[in-house]
């Protein structure tokens, strides 16, 4: 997982917030792709802390399973055709519930795309998107990414979050390769 020192100068931590629906949306993102769920077969689960720079976030996680079977059927997800539009399905759903009244999603979109997409091999897929919403008549995008790392049964993962315009991968790409090389070590 990501250190405070990995990041660039500026970056602040706060304590992560956990997603209080984050095994039903598991399940429903599984289900629509029709993959196997491998949340039972976690054997621990961490999180960094979530860092911000003005609107923009960055957070990490990592998992460990019990057997390489259950790395192996993630991966499969991974590769699904579903996956990309699945994710979407339960993003929309997710901001439906969580965003404050008055705003609406005027669109959203996130393609997953198996690969390192240049990065460390143990990176399996990688996401981005936006989601664009209105607030007061008023368009607001904001734009999201995801890489999706294995290590030896670990799954780990870096997010970023930013209104406006991506996170730079001149910040993303050093922090995906600094959780690659920890995962790749099972560190």
């Amino acid at each position: 997982m990501l250190q405070p020192s990995d990041l660039p100068t500026g970056w602040k931590g706060a304590p992560f917030k956990a997603n209080p629906n984050q095994v039903a949306d598991q399940a429903s993102l599984v289900k629509c792709v029709g993959a196997r769920n491998t949340d039972s077969d976690k054997v621990a689960e961490m999180h960094s802390a979530d860092f911000a720079l003005r609107d923009a976030r960055i957070s990490s996680s990592a998992s460990t399973y019990r057997s390489p079977s259950d790395i192996d059927a993630d991966l499969v997800m991974m590769h699904s055709p579903k996956l990309s539009s699945c994710f979407d399905q339960l993003m929309k759903k997710t901001l439906a519930t969580t965003l404050p009244a008055g705003i609406k999603i005027a669109s959203s979109s996130i393609k997953i795309t198996p690969g390192s997409a240049g990065g460390p091999a143990n990176v399996v897929a990688t996401g981005t998107g936006s989601i664009e919403v209105s607030v007061n008549g008023q368009q607001v995008p904001f734009f999201v990414s995801v890489a999706y790392i294995t290590g030896p049964l670990i799954e780990a993962e870096v997010d970023t979050f930013n209104a406006g315009s991506p996170v730079p991968a001149s910040v993303v790409n050093p922090l995906v390769a600094t959780v690659a090389t920890r995962a790749s070590k099972g560190a």
